[in-house]
């Protein structure tokens, strides 16, 4: 997956039923409309309360693994 662009990984994202909003110094990652996380560049996440089953704990993680790469890519 190509993460050089914010777009490339929005719809990225999307495709997976995620959407990744950018606010004024933090991006919200959502799911469904619901806040799944908020990450602070560089390194700060910060995951909400979840109840996931596998499947989709490792759906997340790929998400929160595709948007740190894309912050390190624009550092």
């Amino acid at each position: 997956m190509n993460t050089a662009t914010l777009k490339a990984l929005q719809n990225w994202l999307h495709g997976r039923g995620y959407i990744l909003e950018q606010g004024d110094s933090q991006l919200i990652l959502k799911y469904h409309g619901k806040e799944r996380a908020v990450i602070t560049p560089p390194d700060r996440y910060q995951v909400k309360d979840l109840d996931l089953d596998f499947n989709d704990w490792v759906e997340f993680n790929k998400c929160i693994r595709n948007i740190r790469h894309y912050l390190a890519s624009n550092d």
